[in-house]
């Protein structure tokens, strides 16, 4: 799943629920980043554990609390903090980046 980068930049898995409270913040940290300091170039899938057809993620990637972030090999759960999100993400960046 993580070898579809777009243009070098990472896709970032934002798993997430309809009932959870810190996951709306999250995605608007996400948006925010995304649009100043990637230019929209980031791809962000979002996936509800809430759908019956994202059971296998959830399984796959042991998701067992959300907001949860998968950036390349780095993963963020619960109280993430902006910073955090910026630095997984430019690390997954630089670290896709064949020299």
């Amino acid at each position: 799943m993580f070898d579809d980068i777009n243009q070098g930049y990472p896709k970032i898995l934002f798993f997430s629920s309809n009932h959870c409270a810190p996951c709306r913040p999250v995605e608007e940290m996400l948006k925010k980043i995304n649009i100043s300091l990637f230019g929209k170039k980031l791809r962000i899938e979002k996936i509800s554990i809430d759908l019956e057809e994202n059971r296998q993620f959830t399984q796959e990637y042991r998701i067992t609390s959300v907001p949860t972030l998968i950036i390349a090999d780095k993963r963020i759960s619960v109280n993430i903090q902006e910073e955090e999100i910026i630095d997984a993400i430019l690390y997954a960046f630089i670290s896709s980046v064949k020299l």
